[in-house]
């Protein structure tokens, strides 16, 4: 039996609020071409999981004669990937610039914080790029992954997204005459629908616009709110009538929708949803 001397070097690992489990599964960090011959040459092993990956090297020696020797004969002393991202939508539902166009870099050498588990969760820069192969890049330096080795650590490099909070717009198209007594949408938590107001939308038809207004509500993969939109008897207050549920349930944006609002910081944006009663 051949005696395997591998040992977990480091880890990286990508976290966004968007989604249920926290864990960001859409992002794949693909080692360059020199920092692949290095990988080969030297004998590491990528072991990769839905979130990350983890690099095993093989060696006898420690791990920080192994980083000189690499340095001494490739003149590098960092390894580089290339961010891949196979979700489409994913600036559109993460706090980035709206119709920013670049990558997203990381450096190991900027660290956000380290937090006492031996994870450097690290800072990101966006890079204006006309055209950009990639979503990122990730640069790992020797040095920063050996400050953990000696507490008998791997360092774990995390990079973290927050999930778009934007202004809610229902649009409700009334093709069939629905009877409306003083309609509105129920109220969440602190989360209250400003309308009807009277619109015409692109295809000429008239609507009834609510908005959340300046409540920006988080975009979420699953949805966590859950809105009813209500008629009210005018005569309510005076024999406690309960308003008539129109819609139970509307829906939750499509995150692929976004709207610019107009008069507004460009980075507010709207998620329209249009239904037809």
């Amino acid at each position: 039996m051949i005696q395997s001397n591998y040992i977990k070097t480091f880890g990286i690992a990508a976290y966004h609020t968007f989604f249920d489990s926290g864990k960001c599964n859409c992002l794949h960090f693909i080692p360059n071409h020199n920092t692949d011959k290095i990988f080969k040459k030297f004998g590491f092993k990528i072991n990769p999981f839905s979130n990350g990956l983890d690099l095993y090297s093989n060696t006898k020696s420690s791990l920080s004669d192994l980083f000189n020797y690499i340095a001494q004969t490739t003149q590098q002393n960092y390894f580089e990937f290339d961010i891949k991202c196979t979700n489409p939508n994913f600036i559109l539902f993460t706090t980035l610039p709206i119709n920013w166009i670049g990558a997203v870099t990381y450096s190991s050498q900027d660290p956000k914080n380290l937090n006492n588990e031996g994870k450097i969760v690290l800072n990101q820069t966006l890079e204006n790029k006309p055209v950009s192969t990639h979503f990122g890049l990730l640069k790992i330096y020797f040095e920063d992954i050996l400050k953990e080795q000696p507490f008998g650590n791997a360092t774990v490099f995390e990079i973290n997204f927050t999930a778009r909070a934007t202004q809610w717009q229902y649009y409700f198209i009334n093709k069939n005459a629905v009877q409306l007594n003083n309609p509105s949408i129920t109220k969440k938590e602190n989360i209250q629908f400003d309308g009807p107001q009277n619109v015409t939308i692109q295809t000429g038809e008239s609507a009834l616009l609510f908005t959340s207004n300046k409540t920006y509500i988080t975009l979420s993969e699953k949805p966590k709110y859950k809105f009813d939109l209500i008629s009210n008897s005018s005569s309510a207050n005076q024999n406690n009538a309960k308003p008539k549920v129109i819609i139970k349930g509307l829906p939750n944006p499509d995150v692929s929708r976004i709207g610019i609002i107009e008069n507004s910081d460009p980075n507010h944006v709207a998620s329209p949803m249009y239904i037809y009663l």
